[in-house]
């Protein structure tokens, strides 16, 4: 065996190529060039995944995997893997996604097995963290098993449905189906897998069009033989309805009379949770969409469904004994359930709204306010619940500046050696198409005046262009939103070409297609730089290029529809530290209710798995929102009932993360922290982590902590002080042990024994609006502490470990 891969060994033999292609070429390599090398070889082997995929079975099933795939030539999953490892994937990445998809054939059917059998699942992944990724690699795998074909319902918009197509292309078929829709006989250009192996995969579909029967007729699919066929179709009731007819019509089908095809099928069913679930509730009734997926499943003796979802609220609210229509079984996830690993580059609900939240500065970064990803917005109001007849007028300042920092992240990344990346920035303000209509005028003309500032200052230098009130403003931005290494100078120097390459386009059906068409493969070449403005259809599914910057002004009601809207989860590869997303405030402490309760939804699982139940036995629980926000939509809930629990504090974290928007309050707070930590200091015996710099107060009375969250004035969360005090006081009257005060350390260097609370200047950083009178530091940071107090029982076993 050779050396294990460290960061070490990655900067030495990185250091030694340099040196000869530097000697050989005679080119000088910078720095910056071998930082940037580093780094990005680096994320293809240190990426961990930090936890292992949860599979919840029936255990009834015969399992088959193990046993057969020593037999098994993988040539089509060897070369998408392959393909993966050149496009520079993790391969920790890539070995766990290959665990979880060899768990999903062992659970679904085994291809080889003649009769009559029939499988559902369901695999949970977190909003953009790589689900096509793995249904892909599970097409690869289901085709060197077996089978034979392959439906995959990609998305309910054409968009969807294209971005769908082009992927299947590139990681399945291995050549660009677009070719295939042309009269005339073109040799169709190989890419993706196609450049490692030859395939003899056929496809009903195209990235130009959907299925379509005349289409079929011309290449004479046959599903009856040893061919692979993959469908790439929109979930909409007449795609659906034309595919099962021409299957049914042109193989002479009569599933009533048990006329079936024997071949294997695998039906993909991609946000299997929207428009997917029978939402009617009466026996005899179905929706279309579940209907025409039952049908297409009852063409084929052997056939397995495996739905995809980040938000499986509604799929887990199936009746598990619902056979309405024909008696078939609906699409309930009976034989398996499967959450995906989560990455831990992976920036999802736990990284912007979750119990991340004190924990981003890692050694070294600034403990300023500029690292939080998540920005308040205030004066977004008057484009925010807009009537139909009401136009938009005018730009919020917030949006304003959300743009300037777009801008700034293009410059950024252009000296980061990306200069031909693809850059996206997001508007979601109204689902309504006249309003993103009027708003894109009205940003087209911010970035023409922008642009035209930079280009009439740009070559007199930042001294002169701080005379532009545009340009001033451009600055701010910058020392107020971001953190970086890169100065502003040289960034300055880069603005004018990055602007010239933004285009702002509103994306709906009323867009032109001729230039408003958002498909990244056609700016392969130089990238293409856009502010995409729009609502369903940047809502759900679509992924955007290179996204750093998201203004989002709306909110729904449904758990899944808010995080489905989250376009802005995903991997941002050296480009981490500059995304932001703008949010109201509500909506901050919507998402972070919701991300709580998501994963209390997978611990359920965890607990589900390690007891070893069935799918059928989940206890299928979802914590409710108090106010206004409902699970998902109530025609999807179905039997589902509402039930008050009670709930057990022990071993939960209370957060209060949020501060008033008045700094006399705030300084209240502050003065009365430095009290008590002092009087802590003064009384209490505490012990320092040597690593972190973190103190610990083992035994502080019940009293002076509950009087500590009594006088502090802070926002309460759902569950509010009462219940929390009510709580350390039966634990009091128990004559348990004290409580533990820990003081976490959030900056680079170790806390100082004596407490040293500083009050910052509650106008810094420009975080007061004026506008609104309100005050915020991200919801991160609030007032600046050089340490942040967070009660916890249950920390005991850590505390034994680290400061023992």
């Amino acid at each position: 065996m050779g050396k294990p891969i460290t960061s070490g060994l990655i900067k030495e033999k990185i250091s030694e190529i340099c040196d000869e292609l530097s000697s050989e070429l005679d080119i000088e390599i910078s720095e910056e060039d071998v930082k940037r090398l580093e780094f990005q070889v680096g994320l293809a082997f240190n990426v961990q995944v930090g936890e292992k995929a949860v599979v919840l079975p029936n255990k009834d099933l015969p399992r088959w995997f193990d046993a057969k795939k020593s037999e098994i030539d993988f040539a089509h999953w060897d070369a998408y893997r392959e393909m993966l490892e050149s496009k520079g994937r993790a391969m920790t990445i890539v070995d766990a996604n290959e665990e979880v998809i060899n768990n999903i054939l062992d659970f679904s059917g085994d291809p080889t097995t003649p009769g009559k059998w029939s499988r559902k699942g369901l695999v949970m992944g977190n909003v953009q963290s790589g689900k096509t990724q793995n249904y892909l690699g599970l097409i690869n795998k289901a085709i060197d098993s077996g089978y034979r074909t392959i439906i995959l319902l990609g998305g309910h918009l054409n968009d969807l449905r294209r971005q769908t197509q082009e992927r299947v292309d590139e990681g399945v078929l291995g050549r660009e189906s677009r070719h295939l829709a042309e009269a005339r006989a073109v040799q169709p250009e190989r890419i993706g897998v196609g450049l490692i192996r030859d395939n003899e995969i056929d496809t009903g579909t195209t990235t130009i069009g959907d299925f379509n029967k005349n289409f079929a007729d011309r290449f004479g699919f046959k599903l009856s033989g040893s061919k692979v066929v993959i469908f790439t179709i929109k979930k909409h009731t007449g795609v659906m309805e034309r595919l099962y007819d021409w299957i049914r019509n042109f193989h002479y089908l009569d599933p009533g009379q048990d006329k079936k095809l024997d071949g294997p099928l695998l039906l993909i069913d991609d946000e299997a949770d929207y428009a997917s679930i029978n939402t009617k509730h009466h026996r005899e009734e179905v929706t279309r969409t579940n209907e025409f997926i039952r049908k297409l499943l009852t063409l084929f003796h052997r056939n397995t469904y495996v739905g995809y979802t980040a938000t499986p609220f509604a799929n887990i609210f199936i009746d598990p004994d619902d056979a309405s229509y024909a008696d078939e079984d609906d699409i309930f996830p009976s034989d398996f359930m499967i959450r995906i690993p989560v990455p831990d580059n992976y920036m999802g609900q736990d990284y912007f709204f979750g119990q991340g939240l004190s924990e981003v500065q890692e050694e070294g970064e600034s403990d300023s306010d500029q690292n939080s990803p998540t920005i308040p917005i205030y004066d977004h109001q008057p484009v925010y619940r807009l009537k139909k007849d009401t136009e938009v007028s005018e730009v919020p300042e917030s949006l304003k500046e959300a743009v300037r920092a777009f801008l700034l992240v293009i410059a950024i990344r252009s000296l980061r050696g990306e200069k031909y990346a693809h850059n996206t920035m997001l508007v979601n303000i109204s689902h309504l198409k006249v309003h993103q209509n009027q708003l894109e005028r009205l940003l087209a003309n911010y970035h023409r005046d922008v642009l035209n500032a930079l280009e009439s200052f740009a070559g007199l230098g930042i001294v002169e262009a701080r005379k532009s009130d545009i340009l001033k403003k451009m600055e701010d931005t910058f020392h107020k939103v971001f953190s970086v290494a890169e100065e502003y100078e040289d960034i300055f120097s880069r603005l004018v070409t990055s602007a010239q390459r933004v285009k702002v386009w509103a994306i709906n059906q009323s867009s032109r297609k001729d230039d408003r068409n958002l498909d990244y493969s056609k700016h392969s070449e130089f990238g293409l730089c856009a502010i995409v403005i729009g609502g369903h259809k940047l809502s759900r599914g679509l992924t955007l290029e290179g996204l750093s910057i998201s203004y989002f002004a709306r909110n729904s009601k449904a758990y899944d529809t808010l995080m489905q809207m989250c376009r802005w989860f995903g991997y941002r590869p050296n480009y981490e530290d500059l995304c932001r997303v703008y949010l109201p405030e509500e909506s901050i402490e919507w998402y972070s209710f919701i991300s709580t309760a998501i994963r209390e939804l997978y611990q359920e699982l965890e607990l589900m798995a390690r007891k070893e139940a069935r799918p059928r036995e989940f206890g299928l629980k979802v914590r409710e929102h108090p106010g206004a926000m409902l699970i998902t939509a109530k025609n999807k809930i179905g039997w589902a009932e509402s039930e008050i629990r009670s709930q057990d504090l022990w071993g939960q974290v209370q957060r209060r993360f949020r501060f008033r928007p008045d700094p006399e309050v705030n300084r209240r707070n502050l003065e009365f922290t430095t009290s008590f930590i002092t009087r802590l200091m003064e009384a209490v015996e505490h012990k320092t982590d040597t690593k972190t710099g973190a103190v610990c107060f083992p035994e502080v009375s019940y009293s002076d902590v509950i009087e500590f969250i009594t006088e502090m004035d802070l926002p309460e969360d759902d569950l509010g002080n009462g219940a929390l005090i009510k709580h350390l006081k039966k634990m009091e009257e128990m004559n348990l042990a004290a409580t533990r005060v820990v003081l976490f350390n959030q900056m680079s260097k170790p806390l100082k024994l004596k407490w040293e609370a500083e009050e910052k200047d509650l106008t810094d950083h420009n975080k007061f609006d004026q506008y609104k009178n309100h005050y915020s530091e991200g919801i991160r940071n609030g007032i600046e502490l050089t340490g942040r107090l967070e009660i916890s029982k249950n920390s005991a076993n850590h505390w034994k470990k680290r400061v023992a």
